[in-house]
């Protein structure tokens, strides 16, 4: 067989998708000794271990061989409802159980909604950073991409609006709380904003919101579907608030868009992870979730605060970086004419890995920039990791000098 004997083979479509760094990186990070700033991992000391295993026991001898079979590919209807109820009482929003669907994480709602939006060649708004698992999953359909800059308070509404007059949008994406990478969260007065503009020229938002939960200090606005239910899917994810190991997360649909949904998402998986559902929803049932989101939520805020001073404390003074109110990242800018991806390859002769900023950009921008995650590291490593990157950066700003 030839050695260019599958890459002759691969479709359009997979060559479009862009590598993922932080899933590439994932495997260096595992070396001994490595400090890993790069993927957006929760931290395992927050995990409920013990009350999971009980769940675990508890299904299997009640449920064993239900939770083993194939099941229905809208997900397990009694986790559904709890989600359904959570949010109509949290949010006041309009959710039955019958919009929502569980997917395998968050992501695949992404892959499912693009498959069901996207012709090759059809526009798609993404902000100015935007997820890198976004882009991948949207670009296997071959997209165009219009992309709208980030400000501190949400999109710049001004491109949106502009996009949609001008262009023939397909379909708009955005993480509103905690964004990944920037950390910047939308204020309540901008999500109204869209949501109006949703609804004045019909237009559709993918509202990806992972973080939801995580906000440092009391809780974030409500989700932009609450004032435009129509025109935005709506995801969620436990990989934040409990375990991503579960691979459990959600979206609410509107209604008419549930069996379009179904009949994609059964091309994909026929039905997601029963055991694992059972799982989750006895713990969501039998424990204190709040109680629970609440150490994450303390010990996140911690983590963040303490990366922060070691930023102000080492950093070059001419370093912009921005302080989220929640989340998994700190959003930094490098000075002069420094690169991320220059950077990252003396930092990781030393130990330590982040993910260059041109990971989360579309058109070849976002060397100027590097995502820092700050959940998965202790104390320690956060002071040791900041110090070394900056000193490889002052050795950078020198070398330029010369």
């Amino acid at each position: 067989m030839k050695n260019d004997f599958f890459e002759e083979k691969l479709s359009g479509q997979y060559r479009n998708i862009p590598v993922s760094f932080v899933r590439s990186i994932l495997n260096v990070a595992g070396q001994k000794e490595m400090i890993s700033f790069a993927g957006g991992l929760p931290n395992p000391e927050l995990f409920p271990v013990q009350e999971l295993a009980e769940a675990a026991q508890a299904v299997m001898q009640k449920s064993g061989p239900s939770t083993l079979q194939y099941a229905g590919s809208l997900g397990y209807y009694p986790l559904r409802e709890w989600i359904a109820n959570r949010y109509r009482t949290k949010y006041n929003m309009n959710i039955t159980s019958e919009m929502v669907v569980i997917t395998n994480g968050s992501q695949q709602a992404l892959d499912i909604m693009a498959k069901l939006f996207l012709n090759k060649g059809d526009s798609v708004i993404l902000e100015k950073p935007s997820y890198l698992g976004a882009i991948q999953a949207f670009s296997a359909y071959q997209p165009n991409f219009y992309d709208v800059d980030m400000e501190t308070d949400g999109a710049n509404l001004m491109q949106v609006e502009n996009a949609f007059l001008n262009y023939d949008i397909k379909l708009m994406y955005t993480v509103p709380n905690a964004q990944n990478p920037s950390g910047i969260s939308y204020s309540e007065e901008k999500r109204l904003d869209l949501a109006m503009l949703l609804k004045k020229y019909e237009q559709f938002l993918l509202e990806d919101d992972p973080y939801n939960e995580i906000c440092f200090e009391g809780e974030f606005p409500a989700p932009i579907k609450k004032h435009a239910p129509e025109n935005v899917a709506w995801t969620g994810s436990f990989s934040k608030m409990v375990a991503p190991g579960l691979r459990n997360g959600w979206v609410v649909l509107p209604p008419e868009l549930v069996p379009h949904f179904d009949k994609a998402k059964q091309s994909t998986d026929l039905n997601p992870n029963n055991i694992t559902q059972y799982m989750l929803h006895h713990f969501l049932t039998n424990y204190d979730l709040d109680k629970h989101i609440a150490q994450i939520k303390k010990k996140y805020a911690e983590q963040c605060r303490f990366m922060v001073q070691m930023l102000e404390e080492y950093l070059p003074n001419e370093c912009e970086f921005s302080e989220p109110s929640g989340g998994m990242f700190i959003w930094l800018t490098l000075p002069g004419s420094m690169r991320s991806d220059e950077l990252v390859k003396r930092t990781l002769k030393r130990g330590v890995v982040f993910v260059p900023g041109n990971s989360f950009f579309t058109n070849g921008e976002g060397d100027k920039h590097i995502r820092l995650n700050f959940t998965n590291a202790g104390f320690a490593d956060i002071e040791k990791g900041i110090r070394i990157i900056s000193e490889e950066m002052r050795i950078m700003q020198q070398e330029i000098l010369v």
